[in-house]
């Protein structure tokens, strides 16, 4: 008798198989399209809707937000987004060493190292050369 129950419960298990086999859909890559609509919008291509963060932007959101991003490009490291003009580092100049010369008089010059580091960074920093010129007069570099 146990031999019939268990000829039953196959027999059952097959049936169900086959019938949930045959009703269900299977799924397959090889299915035809019927939109063919592939749009895919981003905000690195040019010509197409603008891109404002997750959402297409609504007029004048785009341009508003291309000025906050400059505006915030500009702010550096200094805190403030007008542009500045660069500024000669301020340095104390080295107290003035008398050198004696040959004929027993005494001239007063900077040390040597002063002049070049000096001219060098005014340079670097775009000064002009006509302010360049006078710093180097009035610390007494030729």
């Amino acid at each position: 008798m146990s031999s019939k129950l268990m000829l039953v419960l196959f027999v059952m298990a097959v049936l169900m198989t086959s019938i949930v086999a045959a009703t269900i859909p299977a799924a397959s890559a090889l299915t035809s399209r019927n939109s063919f609509n592939d749009n895919h919008y981003t905000a690195s291509r040019s010509g197409g809707p603008k891109i404002c963060g997750d959402h297409r932007c609504a007029p004048g959101e785009f341009e508003k937000m291309q000025e906050a991003l400059a505006q915030a490009q500009m702010k550096g490291k200094t805190g403030t987004t007008a542009p500045t003009t660069p500024t000669p580092p301020t340095t104390t100049p080295t107290p003035p060493t008398t050198m004696p010369s040959m004929n027993g008089t005494s001239t007063t010059m900077p040390a040597m190292s002063v002049c070049p580091t000096v001219k060098g960074t005014l340079i670097n920093a775009g000064v002009p050369s006509t302010v360049i010129a006078k710093v180097m007069a009035d610390l007494g570099c030729s």
